[in-house]
């Protein structure tokens, strides 16, 4: 994190983003307050599993971010539980067996070691988020698991 306050302070060296993509997982490792509501992303892209990453500090600095639009996510997020859970046509990937229901409240992640539970399984298609732009600036996003697309015009 002190590299992206470095980044971001005393000047921002990035300027802004139309899509911020990666998101480290959505990890609190990284995605600071201070780089992503200064790099105002319109669309952020998380590359998260299913109990990696989407973790509820990283959605509240995502969600909150300046000009966010769309948060789109590789994976359903057990962390996120329903208070951070994006609609569902923005997540490519949930768990092949999906429980009768989600907790409102974020799960708390297991804690690392031999007694550590599996993470739930998906051997199923995996779906990708697929970005495709224009040469006017404007671009498209697109779930692949369930084809909803949604375009984004060129910033004023």
């Amino acid at each position: 994190m002190n590299k992206e306050f470095e980044l971001m302070c005393p000047n921002n060296r990035l300027g802004t983003v139309d899509v911020l993509l990666g998101l480290h997982h959505g990890q609190a490792s990284s995605n600071s307050e201070v780089l992503v509501h200064a790099v105002r992303p319109r669309v952020a892209i998380m590359n998260n599993g299913i109990r990696k990453g989407g973790e509820p500090v990283v959605m509240q600095v995502i969600n909150t971010s300046p000009g966010l639009e769309n948060l789109w996510q590789m994976h359903f997020s057990q962390l996120s539980g329903q208070e951070y859970t994006v609609p569902g046509i923005f997540i490519a990937n949930t768990v092949d067996q999906q429980p009768a229901e989600i907790p409102i409240a974020p799960m708390t992640p297991p804690q690392p070691g031999a007694d550590t539970p599996s993470p739930p399984v998906h051997n199923g298609t995996a779906y990708w988020i697929k970005v495709s732009a224009q040469s006017d600036d404007s671009f498209t996003v697109t779930n692949t698991k369930n084809g909803f697309s949604k375009a984004y015009e060129a910033r004023k």
